[in-house]
């Protein structure tokens, strides 16, 4: 299979679990990091820190009507001002404005400079690819440094599209477990093989993304890890989008996603119509009905002792 993102072309071996069906690459690059580079998606710089005080007001407003409890007053206010998409993750999990919240493989750590804007304030990240710590002002704290090194406990731990790059799947999901309180939860939301999208577009995946996703997990596998770390999947929720499609679509036609002519780069030069993608859009909201859609929320709880 072929490096398609920078569209470079080299290739690389992979093989499939016959157990689990978790396709896994055959030899992980020593220079994996080069793979990565500064045109890498992850490491663009989040926007402003900061928000002016009456927007940065109504939006911890809204934190605190999302996650403190049902009443008709929140249920109004959230109508008129909905929270951004994210908040499902934190209902779901019992995530609270106080939590110590860990994201791994944040990049440059643009969900948590978002998070700080709607009221979180204990909000770090790891991730072994950027070329320093980052120290925001506004508090926000991403550190160089592999979540093995992790030297202290999270209420909640998200990994958004980072396990795959992880060169021990079961090795980083006991580092997580060992992370994470009792009684709390983690996050995994990871590209899925066993997926229609796999099946229709083989080596063309777009989420595929070789060498640097080095494991592309199915439900099977990803509960053997869980349960052999110690956690309980509580649910699995599907979350695939167009991406799959249009992806993929370019790489059949020799696209690379760094092309001028991607669709990653706006209409303009695209071979995508609107209308294509918004027939995307809901072609992947029915694929997630159906548990066939190409990546999946996993929420992984640890039990207290």
């Amino acid at each position: 299979m072929q490096e398609k993102m920078f569209g470079t072309g080299e290739a690389f071996t992979y093989f499939q679990c016959g157990a689990c069906g978790c396709l896994q690459i055959d030899t992980i690059p020593d220079d994996l990091a080069r793979y990565y580079g500064n045109g890498y998606y992850s490491f663009k710089q989040p926007a402003p820190l900061r928000d002016n005080p009456f927007k940065a007001y109504f939006k911890r407003l809204r934190t605190r009507c999302a996650l403190g409890g049902e009443s008709w007053l929140a249920a109004g206010f959230l109508k008129l001002y909905p929270p951004p998409h994210y908040f499902h993750w934190m209902q779901k999990a019992g995530v609270t404005p106080a939590a110590d919240i860990l994201d791994v493989g944040c990049g440059s750590g643009e969900l948590l400079v978002r998070l700080y804007k709607d009221g979180f304030r204990s909000l770090t990240g790891m991730d072994a690819f950027v070329d320093d710590d980052i120290i925001y002002s506004n508090g926000v704290r991403i550190l160089k440094k592999t979540l093995a090194a992790a030297d202290a406990r999270y209420d909640f731990i998200m990994l958004h599209h980072s396990f795959e790059h992880m060169a021990d799947p079961l090795g980083s999901a006991g580092d997580i477990h060992r992370a994470l309180h009792s009684a709390r939860y983690a996050l995994i939301r990871v590209p899925l093989v066993a997926s229609h999208a796999w099946e229709t577009y083989g080596a063309d995946w777009v989420q595929l993304d070789v060498p640097r996703h080095l494991y592309l997990h199915t439900e099977t596998s990803m509960a053997i890890l869980a349960a052999k770390a110690g956690f309980e999947v509580k649910s699995v929720e599907y979350d695939s989008d167009e991406f799959q499609f249009w992806g993929s679509e370019q790489y059949r036609q020799g696209i690379s996603l760094r092309s001028p002519d991607s669709l990653a780069n706006g209409f303009a030069n695209s071979m995508f119509s609107r209308q294509q993608i918004k027939a995307y859009k809901l072609k992947a909201a029915e694929l997630n009905r159906q548990k066939a859609g190409d990546q999946a929320c996993f929420f992984l709880f640890k039990p207290s002792i």
